[in-house]
C-alpha cells in the first residue's frame, strides 16, 4: 500500500501542505472550516505524520529515556506513571529501561538511550556516580533521582529521607521502645545507605540502642526481608523494633515475625519506607514513611522539560521533596 504524504492531504483538502501542517500542529491559526476539511481528508486517506522526518527537521525526537531500578517494586510504577503523564502532556514518549541497580546494565542502557537520540534521560542510579553518568550521556539533558551529595552534574530530584527516618525513630522512642534494628538494602547501594546512616544518627540523638548484630543488608525484596527477619528474630537478644529500608523488605519481615509466632506491635514493632499501596492492605497495616512517588515522577518530568527547553547554560537545580511518617498498626 502506498504511503500517504502530507501533499496528498493538501490536494484532497484544497489547501497548501503548509496549511495542513499548521492545522495538525496547532502552531498557527487556521479557520475552523479549513481545519474540518483537512481533518476529513486525513481520515479519508488514512494519513499518519512521519515522525522520523519531523524529528530531523526540528532536531528533536520527542522521546525520553527513563531508567528505573525494579519495576516489580510497586513504588516504581507509580513514579513511571507520573513521569509518563507529565511528559505525554507535552507530546513526549517515554522509553523505559530496567537496570536492576547493576553498573553494567546502567551503563548499557544509558548508551542505548543516547544512541536512540532521545531528547533527555531520567535515571535513578544505584551504582554509577553522577560524574560517570554525565561522561556517558555527554551534554544531553539529564535528571537524577538521587541523594548523592557534592558537585551537581545534572538536575536532581530527591526526597528528604533523613526527615522520614528521624520521624520513625522518634515514634519508637515516644512509645518507650529503646532498642531498634535496621534492615537495609545491599551494602553500598542507594537509597539504603542514606536511610541506614539516618537511622544511626537519629537513634544516637534519641538514646535508642542499636546493636551491630541488629543491622542487616539484603536485596530490596520480600524474600530479603524474610531472610533478614529470620536471622534477627532468632537472636537471643533480638531488637524490640526494626525499621526497614523499604516496604517490600518490611512485608518479608512481617512474614518472618508471623512464622516466629510474634504479635505486632506488642512483641515487635515494624516500620517500612515508601508507603506503597500494599502497606495499607496487609495485616497489620504497616506503619511507614511516606515517600511521595507521584510527586517525584512529576518533579522529574518538569525538571527534564525545563532543561530541554532552556538548554545547558542554566545552573543545575535540586528539587527536594518532604517525607513523613504515617502511623498504622505495626508500630
Amino acid at each position: 500500500m502506498k504511503r500517504v504524504h502530507i501533499g496528498d492531504v493538501a490536494v484532497r483538502a484544497g489547501v497548501s501542505p503548509t496549511t495542513v501542517s499548521h492545522a495538525l500542529s496547532g502552531r498557527r491559526p487556521v479557520s475552523e472550516a479549513t481545519r474540518e476539511r483537512i481533518l476529513q481528508a486525513v481520515d479519508e486517506l488514512g494519513y499518519h505524520p512521519n515522525l522520523v522526518a519531523k524529528s530531523l527537521r526540528i532536531q528533536r525526537t520527542k522521546s525520553v529515556g527513563f531508567l528505573v531500578v525494579d519495576i516489580s517494586n510497586p513504588y516504581y510504577p507509580t513514579v513511571v506513571q507520573a513521569v509518563h503523564d507529565g511528559l505525554a502532556d507535552q507530546g513526549y514518549v517515554s522509553l523505559i529501561g530496567i537496570t536492576y541497580g547493576e553498573p553494567a546494565a546502567e551503563e548499557m542502557l544509558l548508551r542505548d538511550m543516547v544512541a536512540r537520540n532521545v531528547d533527555g534521560i531520567i535515571i535513578q542510579p544505584m551504582s554509577l556516580t553522577p560524574a560517570e553518568i554525565r561522561r556517558i550521556v555527554g551534554p544531553l539533558p539529564l535528571v537524577l533521582i538521587s541523594d548523592h551529595e557534592g558537585e551537581l552534574y545534572a538536575d536532581r530530584v530527591q526526597t528528604n529521607d533523613c526527615e522520614g527516618i528521624a520521624a520513625a525513630v522518634r515514634h519508637l522512642s515516644d512509645r518507650g521502645i529503646r532498642e531498634a534494628g535496621f534492615i537495609s538494602g545491599p551494602e553500598g547501594r542507594s537509597p539504603g545507605t542514606l536511610r541506614l546512616a539516618s537511622f544511626r544518627a537519629a537513634a544516637q540523638a534519641l538514646g535508642v540502642t542499636v546493636a551491630e548484630e541488629w543491622i542487616d543488608h539484603v536485596p530490596f525484596t520480600r524474600a530479603g526481608g524474610l531472610e533478614a527477619g529470620r536471622r534477627l528474630l532468632a537472636l537471643p537478644n533480638r531488637p524490640r523494633a526494626i525499621i526497614c529500608a523499604n516496604d517490600i523488605i518490611a512485608v518479608g519481615l512481617i512474614d518472618a515475625a508471623r512464622e516466629a509466632g510474634l504479635s505486632l506491635p506488642d512483641d515487635l514493632a515494624v516500620i517500612g519506607f515508601d508507603d506503597i499501596d500494599t502497606a495499607n492492605l496487609i495485616t497489620p497495616h504497616l506503619t511507614t514513611v511516606v515517600n511521595p512517588a507521584r510527586d517525584v515522577g512529576a518533579a522529574c518530568a518538569r525538571a527534564l522539560l525545563r532543561r530541554i527547553e532552556r538548554g545547558p547554560d542554566e545552573a543545575y537545580t535540586v528539587d527536594a521533596l518532604p517525607t513523613h511518617l504515617v502511623r498504622r498498626d505495626s508500630a
